[in-house]
Parts: C-alpha cells; structure tokens; sequence
C-alpha cells in the first residue's frame, strides 16, 4: 500500500509542476516516482525514502539545469511573431500607411508601410511587427542579369 502513496505524492506534485512551470516539482515527482517502483518491487520503507532522496536530488542538481537552459535558450535569436521580421510575404490588398493585408506563410496579417502605397500581389519583406500588424517594404528587384567583376 506504500507505493500508492507515492503514487498520489507523485500526482500531485505533478499538478503543483502544471502551475509553476518552474521544472522543481517535476523532478521532485521523479524522485516520488522512482520510490513508488521500489515500493511496488517490495522494497523496505528505508530503501524507498534513499531512493527518492537520492533520484530528487540528481534530477534537481542535473537534469533540471540543463531543462531549463534548453528551454531558455536565447541564443537562437527572437521567437515568436518577433521572427517575423526579415521574412518574406505577399500583398493580398493594396498596403498603404494605414492598412492593406499580406499573406506570410499560410498566415494572412494585417499591414501599413511607411512608405509608398504597395500594390496586391506583389511581393514584400516584412520589416518589423507593431502589434497585431507587420510592418512591410518592397521586396528589392534581382536583377537576374548582373555581372560581377571578376579579378
């Protein structure tokens, strides 16, 4: 009957993890976790509660840091709609300072540029995100036919 103990104390610790998000509870449950297969291996009380002791205190001092500097890493620059700038997306209306509508990805945003009116249909590049609205500027021309000085 001791590892349904730890199996509630498992639980629960796993729904207090769902609230803080800060990946200490989790690894607790871990511990919680390893000492309900103890328990259910027929395990003494003793060898359950060093078990427990002992898989906490790795996942905390361990595993933990290296959750959180994977989840935390901002190394790989801006995420989210911030990631959007420099991309590329297509005028589905006319864009003007004010309003016009782009297609980025399969995603359709609202848009104003500060510069010319943009007419639909044309490609753009997404310059900065303002909210619930991007940003954009023509996309410039390549010329396909460019020579290069060659030395």
């Amino acid at each position: 009957m001791e590892w349904g103990i730890w199996a509630i104390i498992t639980v629960v610790l796993a729904i207090l993890e769902v609230v803080t998000v800060d990946f200490t509870f989790i690894m607790i449950a871990g511990g919680a976790l390893a000492a309900t297969g103890v328990s259910a291996l027929g395990g003494g009380m003793i060898w359950q509660i060093i078990t427990f002791a002992i898989v906490t205190i790795l996942l905390l001092f361990f595993i933990r840091p290296l959750v959180r500097r994977h989840l935390h890493d901002s190394s790989t620059g801006e995420s989210n709609v911030y990631a959007m700038a420099g991309r590329e997306a297509i005028t589905l209306t006319a864009v003007d300072r004010n309003s016009g509508r782009v297609k980025v990805g399969g995603e359709v945003w609202s848009a104003k540029t500060f510069g010319a009116t943009i007419p639909a249909d044309e490609k753009v590049i997404i310059q900065a995100v303002e909210g619930a609205q991007v940003v954009i500027v023509p996309k410039p021309a390549h010329n396909q036919y460019q020579t290069y000085n060659q030395y």
